[in-house]
């Protein structure tokens, strides 16, 4: 729930300061105003150094953690990491020359410098090393001696009075012997091996280091607040000022009965950026973390976290749509919940929030009927909870009971169906020429019915939006008028029964002329209501049309997902039948792996993606800065 923030001046003796702010840090309920936020203080060097060091720890392999904290000192220790990362990163720079510099003259062969420059002046002769690509059409100077090919180039050496250059070659310098770069590798490598093995023995320490920056941050942020006190009467007295929740104001006089200190509140001026106070628990909390993700609301915004985080696990469901990848995402979600039995804050609620999802994906699953991509018998008592077929049995019925189109080529396809009333007969027919198919009357129903599924959902959720926001918004009331009246008419017009028709029993074409009513009404009521609400500007309100119908049709993304998850399922459980058993095994576990690593993918980016963008623009204006109140951190 957002809750109400009021502002409040504090005036106190200067004494009284430091525990004042300590007292406030401790309650967590103000969050004070800096005066001149561009003025704001650079964090400490020292916290920053023990973010570096406990990164460090993080890439290393977990190691039992040092008990005995007395006699440790966390500046020594965040030194002395950061001292040997910095030592490996150098060893491995200069792993990676040498071995730059090796590949470069291994095949010119091991020899000494020192010998070679002995050769030099005793003959004074200059000998060089040139390199040349392999098959080049331009001839060899007679004064080049070949020795080698490597990687599609031609080395030679040269002995000449006097330095030469050639064309179309290139000269090789040679400031090191292959021998001496060799044994500066083998230093480097092992220094790089005692550094890494002396840093791993600072991996203990890694619970500290995250105390200890706790512990830092906490004064930090305390001597940071203090900062935005401004002086008064000569510097005897501090004013600061602060927000805070309304359903905490009662805190505030617990916080200062034992201090001379006074609070009233003040009123919030035109420039003031108030912050955003969300106060939820249970799944609206889980909701919450799902809507910071975006943006934090406006003051003026109403909570969107649960319609967020029920929309979410909708959708989720609905793109991931098999009970069966369900189960092994709530399986791993208990298991989460056991092994971390203890976490608190946000690991639990991630936990939390998995195990949710996990059951929306199982009920979902179970109500498509849909197990790891395997056909259901039509007669399985699994069917009797599934609301897709449910859904193509009542459209099944309708069309028998109009004898439509969809119906006349049934009829036609499967001659044998003519005399059937039932839609059941429908529904389980499986054709005598090709019983492989299955029920293929019932599987295309299903098909069909998943896709106005999908828009159906989208036209709710974007009708739920309008409304949200309508009290703000009149023009919104036309728009949802607008929204129905379009469900209604498209589906008339395309000679495909709706929900409204096959479930409610409108009838299909009074539905689409009552339909085509409503959307000009609701088109001239949306202008209407604009220009009652913002005068003349009023008039550019029929160019929303195009947005809400892009919205509308955005959600088919859910359909379509869906059903290229169960497409990939079924197929490899098709291909699995008719091979081996082991290879069958392999397939179908790493298949199924591989559907659900991209499902989860899917799920959770177009899942958000609907809430974020097609939801919020209609119910949220976002843009908020989120409350922060001077608190003690606290590991989790």
């Amino acid at each position: 729930m957002n809750k109400i923030i009021k502002k409040f001046l504090f005036l106190g003796s200067i004494e009284d300061k430091q525990l004042f702010f300590a007292e406030a840090q401790e309650a967590g309920i103000i969050h004070f105003i800096d005066p001149d936020p561009k003025s704001s203080q650079d964090i400490p060097q020292d916290v920053r150094h023990i973010t570096s060091a406990i990164k460090i720890l993080r890439g290393l392999p977990t190691a039992e953690q040092e008990e005995n904290l007395k006699e440790l000192n966390a500046d020594i220790i965040v030194n002395e990491i950061i001292d040997l990362q910095n030592n490996s990163d150098r060893f491995q720079e200069e792993i990676r020359t040498l071995s730059l510099e090796i590949a470069r003259v291994f095949v010119l062969g091991s020899f000494s410098l020192e010998d070679l420059a002995y050769i030099e002046k005793t003959s004074k002769n200059k000998i060089q090393f040139f390199n040349a690509r392999s098959n080049s059409e331009e001839p060899i100077p007679d004064s080049l001696i070949y020795l080698a090919s490597d990687h599609g180039l031609d080395y030679y050496m040269s002995i000449n009075s006097e330095p030469v250059s050639y064309d179309k070659m290139i000269e090789i310098k040679i400031d090191h012997s292959l021998d001496d770069l060799n044994s500066g590798l083998k230093k480097a490598k092992k220094h790089l091996h005692d550094t890494g093995h002396e840093l791993k023995k600072y991996a203990k320490y890694n619970d500290y280091l995250h105390d200890a920056l706790i512990g830092k941050l906490n004064r930090y942020h305390l001597y940071d607040a203090q900062s935005y006190v401004q002086a008064a009467l000569g510097g005897s007295l501090f004013a600061v000022e602060g927000w805070v929740p309304e359903n905490k104001i009662d805190l505030l006089d617990l916080l200062t009965d034992r201090l001379n200190i006074h609070f009233e509140e003040v009123v919030i001026e035109p420039e003031d950026i108030k912050p955003t106070y969300l106060e939820n628990r249970g799944l609206g909390r889980l909701g919450e973390d799902l809507v910071h993700i975006y943006d934090t609301p406006s003051p003026t915004d109403k909570d969107p976290s649960k319609w967020v985080l029920y929309a979410f696990a909708l959708f989720f469901a609905f793109i991931i749509g098999d009970a069966g990848y369900g189960l092994i995402y709530l399986s791993l979600a208990l298991f989460l919940k056991y092994k971390f039995r203890e976490a608190k804050g946000d690991k639990q609620r991630f936990i939390n929030l998995f195990i949710f999802l996990s059951s929306a994906c199982v009920i979902w699953g179970t109500l498509m009927t849909s197990f790891f991509g395997m056909q259901i018998d039509y007669n399985n008592p699994l069917r009797k909870v599934s609301m897709g077929q449910w859904l193509a049995k009542k459209r099944m019925a309708y069309d028998i009971a109009h004898e439509d189109l969809a119906y006349r080529e049934l009829i036609k396809k499967y001659p044998e169906l003519a005399n059937e009333k039932d839609p059941n007969k429908f529904l389980s027919f499986v054709p005598p020429k090709n019983p492989s198919q299955g029920n293929v009357i019932l599987s295309k129903l299903v098909d069909n019915t998943l896709f106005e599924l999908a828009l159906f959902i989208g036209v709710v959720h974007l009708v739920l939006s309008l409304l949200r926001y309508c009290l703000r918004n009149w023009a919104h009331i036309g728009w949802v008028i607008f929204l129905i009246g379009a469900y209604l008419h498209f589906s008339a017009s395309l000679n495909i029964p709706s929900f409204m028709n096959t479930i409610l029993g409108i009838d299909l074409a009074a539905g689409g002329k009552f339909g085509l009513q409503l959307i000009w009404l609701g088109i001239g009521l949306a202008c209407l209501l604009s220009i009652i609400q913002n005068g003349w500007l009023g008039i550019f309100e029929p160019m929303n049309l195009i947005q809400i119908f892009a919205d509308s049709l955005s959600y088919l993304r859910l359909y379509a997902l869906a059903l290229a998850g169960a497409i990939v399922g079924s197929t490899v459980n098709g291909i699995a039948a008719g091979i081996p058993t082991f290879f069958a095994i392999l397939l179908i576990v790493g298949s199924h792996l591989i559907n659900i690593v991209l499902g989860t993918m899917s799920g959770i980016i177009h899942g958000l993606r609907l809430n974020y963008l097609e939801w919020y623009r209609w119910s949220f204006e976002g843009g908020g800065k989120q409350f922060k109140p001077l608190k003690l951190l606290q590991k989790d």
